[in-house]
């Protein structure tokens, strides 16, 4: 018997192909996700290893710097000191030594981003093949093949570009120097980071480094300057082990932060590996969930379709019992249909995969693909397994229906009541969720362990989502009742009818569409109230919306205040600009600071600005109360909090006219600049012409005042984002951070991952310089002739108006960012808006298959409904009514489905949005603004998608004829 079922299985696959085309669609595309998931994640860990791995698996011996070694530990040094390359050097027990200073710039007059690195002495250093040789001076270079050819350039060609050794100190410099091309090099893969570095002959480049790491100013991090993460080391003898052991004890100088490590290029590399795939494996996890997300909605497709097919066989599997088949018999007959469609259609998306990959691998020769054979058979396997078990339901459903009963003349299944146990699972659900939201809501109030609120809330969204999924027909179809009483036409009414005929099949094709709807409404509205929170909490925290620094190069003296002021005339002029005005400079102020618990204190400086009044409390609203005298200076509020001041402290502040002592004022507003009124300024500084103050036994500066000259990519205030950060306030930029070179944690790319894996940690490594209070130390670059220009936006400000005034304040500053508020909040809106631009691109491939449900439903439901709609016809109903009817049936679920996703991912949204927001900053205030114009949208794609599915088959059940239609 078992083979005349099979018999009957292919004979039903082969009648009923075409009514399976839309689900294997479905089961399809998941499928591809799949392998293109574990496509991307194995290609991109392939590349990132080949971009790397020439230079490392041909390294025999290295010394990396601290932070290079460890990237979890944040206040580790970046770079190997010079004591360290000092013994490096030195030792006898190395034959030769190449210090890798790296780098980055523009080269050439197209001004193409490089990576500067010093070359070798000696070819047996290198570990790459050269045409021609290695630079001799720092007038020679050495290109990599590929950068050589982009450039047209070949061996012995002179090319003019950014002077390499000047761009130490200013990375932006546009000192130009000419070059000879003493070599090429061939760097392997053509996406290796190598292909882009440019060698550098001599050790002028490297001097220089050490020289700008030295001379930086304080806070300024480590990564903005060029410096040396790895040395490739020779040694002597044969013993290389021991040879390497000896040299780490030579090196050793018990603090994790500074102690360099001596291992081989492959260790290294393996390391490095490791790293890059637990990274990958988060990403693999998250778009893994997304794939999880499509093969739910997918078994919905899936469970709907197997269900109208087996409820339109129903005699048919009648006959078969009467014949003597088993109920087990027939399960497995049904299971076998499944197994074919799921294996037949998950192959065809997972073989796209490759065809995909291959046409990618000829466009972009720079992206090394990896055709892993467990992309297909993962695609395969897990797609197969979900059409199995989404069609187990239905063909149990079909199996309790009486033989005798099926073989009358008509098949329609008794309609059930949604479950009870469904509604009482999703209320206690749902409570669980509730909890669990109020729980992390407590810890984030208390301050407590933010990390493990953020995690309850994901927790508890998902549980509120499961709720609302097995709520949904005690919600759904009284909403698409309700829904149904705006269609007032006759064929309104058997839409309504029709959508509520079969309450089983409308709530798992709602559901299809309920679980895009939701996570897209969860995500908007996350996103609408952050941004909104975040923009507020910014305004706090960056009283002053943008700054501008002058006095330094060419910007010093005389010059910086015309300049400053030529660019505060253009910013008020800008739109969503309420003030700007010119800060001049007034000297530079002394104070103490107590290190958090310890007895010791810590002697700083920070540059003094002065501003009028008025200008005060144009620019700072919330000081405009505060009255600066003469002779008193308003303090950031950390620091005066920090310190301890009160009404009878006097800080000693000292300009090149004289010493002031003035009385401290705390500020009402985290401002973080030291300010005093013009008459003490003037008593200090010349603001006009504004000197430096000469201070005794202060390291060589670059310029005036030891930091990168205007017009730097790379500046910063010397006090900080916003001239002294304050001492450890939540939310406070550290100096230097604001605009300090995001080039600095890509990879160099002579040296490969070892730029990169000091680079990876750099961004939040602990600022050099600093302590608990964030302030410069005395006679680091406190010269007192800082000008500035503040400038005060309009709030709030949406996102696309912040960017664009960011952009504007630029261009009014010759192309040189303003730091502060402005800035940092575009940076994190470019972040949140990338992200959110991925989650929807994700979700959209739930939201294809969900219309792609809807239209499969729509087309089985018509085809079952032939006979009806056909005597409908015969009774008056014209085509256009029927096409009508249909479109109106599958609006109905839809917008039902829409609205319900729509409201569930308000609540849930709103919720996270608070429980992340404040676990950063627990003092954060939460703006609660909806995203309507999003949500309209999702509602407009909602019903386009519900007109485009059931478009098909309303045509098609339109142009049949009644009489046809009545045969059927």
């Amino acid at each position: 018997m078992s083979s005349n079922l099979n018999t009957v299985a292919r004979a039903n696959l082969r009648a009923s192909k075409g009514k399976y085309i839309l689900t294997g669609l479905g089961i399809a595309i998941s499928s591809f996700f799949i392998a293109a998931v574990i496509v991307l994640i194995s290609s991109l860990q392939g590349t990132v290893s080949a971009s790397i791995g020439d230079v490392l698996t041909k390294a025999d011996n290295i010394v990396i710097s601290a932070g290079a070694n460890d990237q979890s530990n944040n206040s580790a040094n970046i770079y190997l000191d010079e004591e360290t390359i000092k013994k490096i050097q030195e030792d006898p027990s190395v034959a030769s030594a190449w210090i890798d200073y790296q780098g980055s710039g523009k080269f050439g007059a197209d001004k193409t981003t490089a990576y500067y690195n010093q070359a070798p002495t000696s070819t047996d250093a290198f570990p790459f093949s050269i045409d021609g040789k290695l630079p001799a001076n720092d007038s020679e270079i050495m290109l990599s093949k590929i950068f050589a050819q982009k450039h047209n350039l070949k061996t012995g060609d002179k090319v003019t570009s950014q002077d390499i050794v000047a761009s130490a100190s200013d990375p932006s410099t546009t000192d130009t120097k000419e070059y000879t091309v003493s070599g090429l090099f061939d760097g392997g893969f053509s996406g290796a980071s190598s292909n882009d570095a440019v060698f550098i002959g001599g050790t002028t480049y490297g001097e220089a480094a050490t020289k700008a790491l030295k001379n930086r100013p304080a806070g300024a991090p480590e990564y903005v300057y060029p410096g040396a993460t790895i040395a490739f080391v020779k040694f002597k003898g044969d013993d290389q082990a021991a040879a390497r052991t000896e040299l780490q004890n030579k090196l050793n100088t018990g603090d994790k932060n500074t102690e360099p490590k001596v291992t081989t290029g492959k260790e290294y590399l393996k390391k490095i590996q490791d790293q890059i795939s637990a990274g990958f494996a988060l990403i693999g996890t998250i778009l893994g969930a997304f794939a999880a997300l499509a093969l739910l909605v997918s078994s919905f497709v899936i469970s709907n379709t197997f269900a109208v097919l087996i409820g339109q066989r129903v005699r048919e599997l009648a006959l078969l019992r009467t014949l003597g088949a088993r109920g087990s018999s027939l399960v497995l007959m049904l299971i076998v249909e499944a197994l074919v469609v799921g294996i037949v259609f998950s192959a065809i998306g997972a073989l796209a995969v490759y065809a995909v990959a291959g046409l990618l691998s000829l466009l972009f020769n720079n992206i090394l693909i990896t055709y892993d054979p467990m992309a297909f058979v993962a695609g395969v396997a897990l797609c197969t397994i979900v059409t199995v078990l989404a069609s187990l339901a239905p063909a149990r459903t079909a199996l309790r229906i009486s033989p005798i009963s099926a073989m009358g003349e008509t098949t329609a299944q008794a309609v059930k009541k949604p479950s009870i146990i469904g509604m009482i699972a999703g209320v206690l659900v749902g409570i669980g969720g509730a909890v669990l939201v109020s729980i992390a809501i407590g810890m984030t109030n208390d301050k407590k362990d933010s990390e493990q609120a953020v995690l309850l809330v994901m927790l508890a969204a998902l549980l509120l989502g499961v709720a609302i999924f097995l709520l949904t027909p005690w919600i759904l179809l009284p909403l698409v009742r309700g829904l149904g009483t705006m269609f007032r036409t006759q064929t309104g009414k058997l839409a309504v009818a029709n959508a509520l005929r079969s309450p089983k099949r409308t709530v798992s094709t709602g559901r299809a569409v309920l679980v895009g709807a939701l996570v897209v409404a969860t995500v908007l509205t996350g996103y609408s109230v952050m941004n909104a929170s975040l923009a507020k909490a910014m305004d706090k925290t960056f009283p002053i919306s943008a700054m501008a620094v002058y006095g330094d190069g060419s910007s010093a003296g005389a010059k910086g205040v015309e300049k400053a002021r030529s660019v505060a005339d253009k910013a008020r002029g800008l739109k969503n600009v309420e003030a700007a005005t010119v800060a001049s400079a007034a000297g530079a102020v002394e104070y103490t600071i107590p290190v958090k618990d310890t007895d010791k204190s810590v002697d700083h400086a920070s540059n003094l600005v002065a501003l009028s009044q008025d200008e005060l409390g144009k620019v700072i609203p919330g000081e405009a109360s505060q009255q600066l005298a003469d002779n008193t200076v308003l303090v950031p509020t950390k620091i005066y909090e920090a310190s301890s001041y009160n009404d009878s402290t006097r800080l000693k502040a000292t300009g090149p006219r004289g010493t002031v002592e003035l009385k401290p004022i705390k500020s009402q507003t985290q401002q973080t600049l030291f300010i005093v009124n013009t008459a003490t300024g003037a008593k200090l500084q010349d603001a006009s012409d504004p000197k430096p103050i000469a201070v005794a036994n202060a390291p060589e500066q670059q310029g005036a005042q030891g930091q990168p000259a205007q017009g730097s990519e790379h500046q910063a205030p010397a006090d900080g984002a916003q001239g002294a950060p304050t001492a450890g306030a939540e939310g406070d930029a550290s100096p230097g951070a604001t605009g300090a070179g995001s080039e600095g944690a890509s990879a160099p790319a002579g040296g490969g991952a070892q730029g990169s894996a000091a680079g990876a940690s750099a961004g939040s490594a602990q600022q050099p310089g600093q302590d608990g209070a964030g302030q410069q130390e005395l006679g680091t670059v406190a010269r007192g002739n800082q000008t500035m220009v503040l400038v005060r936006a309009a709030s709030p400000l949406s996102s696309s108006d912040n960017a664009a005034l960011q952009d504007e304040l630029t261009k009014a500053n010759d192309g040189v960012d303003f730091v502060g508020g402005l800035q940092s909040r575009k940076q994190i809106d470019q972040i949140l808006t990338i992200l959110l631009g991925c989650t929807l691109a994700l979700l959209a491939l739930a939201i294809v298959i969900a219309v792609i449900g809807v239209a499969n439903t729509m087309t089985l439901s018509v085809n079952e409904r032939r006979r009806e709609n056909a005597m409908l016809r015969s009774l008056g109903l014209s085509r256009k009514q029927l096409r009508r009817m249909i479109s109106a049936e599958a609006i109905l679920i839809t917008l039902g489905a829409v609205l319900l996703g729509i409201l569930g991912g308000i609540g849930i949204g709103l919720l996270a949005a608070k429980v992340i927001f404040t676990a950063s900053n627990s003092s954060a205030e939460i703006v609660v603004e909806l995203p309507f114009l999003g949500l309209a949208f999702v509602v407009l794609v909602g019903l386009l998608s519900a007109l485009v599915a059931s478009a098909l088959p309303a045509i098609r059940s339109a142009r049949m004829s009644p009489v046809e239609g009545m045969r059927s």
